[in-house]
């Protein structure tokens, strides 16, 4: 094999390790990220209490850009059910004095990309899981609530709101780090 034809035989198979990249980056691009069950029955944006929409969202989006918001704020009202968003384990619970208020660590347990992720459930009222317990996606968990620092927020009028984050990590530490935006998971309620 001559040096031209070697250098043919590479470019072709450049170019279809190209199209096979492209065309893996499609799928993935594609996929159905949404979660198997839903936090909450209906999931909307809390507004109240809030500069804008935008500060209800992940990522520094609080206090003009310059403050990390580690989830999602979905609207509601004190004493909505909570539930699992895929089948797992029940890994945290505290009912501490911290800013999240009564919270639910969930380690999911599944076949698909969410394997070995968390969800992670704060300001709830009541908690209806232990430690350890297995649960199914759709089974209820807790009950919304306004504990924390959002003590007060007891309706949707109010600023109530679930508190949602999907993590790599059961305990994460300020800031953003290990920790995902939930908002491709979450099917919003128009």
């Amino acid at each position: 094999m001559n040096l031209e034809t070697s250098h043919l035989l590479e470019i072709s198979y450049l170019k279809n390790l190209k199209k096979s990249i492209e065309n893996r980056i499609y799928q993935l691009e594609n996929v159905d990220m949404k979660f198997t069950h839903q936090p909450m029955k209906t999931c909307k944006l809390r507004t109240v209490g809030l500069a804008s929409v935008q500060g209800a969202k992940f990522g520094m989006t609080r206090n003009n850009g310059t403050r990390a918001h580690q989830g999602v704020d979905l609207a509601t009202d004190e004493g909505y059910r909570l539930y699992a968003v895929e089948n797992g384990e029940i890994v945290g619970i505290n009912k501490g004095s911290n800013g999240y208020g009564y919270t639910v660590t969930l380690k999911m347990e599944t076949e698909n990309r969410l394997n070995g992720l968390f969800a992670f459930y704060a300001h709830c009222d009541r908690i209806d899981v232990s430690i350890g317990q297995k649960v199914k996606a759709g089974q209820q968990i807790a009950l919304s609530g306004d504990t924390g620092n959002a003590s007060g927020m007891s309706t949707e009028d109010k600023g109530g709101h679930l508190h949602f984050e999907v993590r790599e990590r059961a305990v994460c530490g300020l800031g953003l780090k290990y920790r995902i935006d939930p908002l491709p998971f979450i099917e919003l309620t128009k």
